[in-house]
């Protein structure tokens, strides 16, 4: 275990107050993956101003043990558009959620400084639903959408499936419930995120796999999301 890691580049996805004007930080760094640091009195610092989500950070810790201790900060504030900044906390939560504890994954350090310098005006739910399909596949929860499963045939324009998370797509009924036609899971494949039909299964199907494997734990920021957009 490394006794002191100096100017590693890292974003924060989570923060909580510790004891009086402390912090524990929670960070996605590139080389040592999700890790966490005291920044003792951090909400009195002068640098308190990069303890917030959407800065690109060059962090400097000590320590043995799992929870280290903050010795150095640096970075610069990233323009996110407002409408991005409920979205990206989502994914911050599902990155602290899912991210294995130091343990290197420098494509999804990659994957999410690439979503921050995302500008497209139209940013929305495809990219949300892109974003946690090449997550998922990362960390290896994603099945081959391209076959059927435990056969390994190619999908059936033509046929329908349904999906299961810890199998993949596998054949059903017209009327089963969420019964997808294959052309609409080759479409997906495909990105084709302007057909409604394709957004609305990468939808179930993100939504099973990420529920599945967080055994029973709710995301707090896609239910205030949620609550939003039912408003909007």
């Amino acid at each position: 275990m490394q006794i002191r890691v100096t100017d590693q580049p890292a974003y924060l996805l989570h923060r909580r107050d510790w004891k009086n004007t402390s912090l524990i930080l929670d960070l996605m760094t590139e080389d040592y993956g999700r890790v966490s640091v005291i920044a003792k009195a951090g909400r009195n610092s002068r640098t308190k101003s990069l303890y917030q989500p959407f800065c690109r950070l060059s962090i400097s810790w000590s320590g043995r043990r799992e929870l280290k201790t903050l010795i150095g900060i640096d970075g610069s504030e990233i323009r996110v558009n407002e409408h991005l900044y409920l979205p990206l906390l989502y994914i911050n939560e599902l990155l602290c959620a899912y991210l294995p504890v130091q343990e290197a994954m420098p494509e999804m350090f990659q994957l999410y400084d690439k979503l921050l310098e995302q500008t497209d005006p139209q940013f929305g739910e495809r990219h949300l639903r892109e974003f946690e399909r090449s997550a998922m596949t990362l960390l290896g929860y994603m099945p081959d959408t391209a076959v059927e499963s435990g056969g390994g045939q190619p999908i059936d324009p033509e046929e329908y499936y349904r999906f299961l998370p810890t199998d993949g797509f596998v054949p059903a009924g017209v009327n089963e419930t969420n019964a997808v036609i294959g052309k609409t899971i080759m479409d997906w494949n495909q990105r084709q995120y302007h057909k409604k039909q394709v957004l609305n299964l990468a939808k179930i199907v993100m939504r099973s796999i990420i529920d599945f494997n967080l055994h029973g734990k709710r995301l707090k920021s896609r239910e205030i999301y949620q609550q939003i957009k039912s408003r909007t």
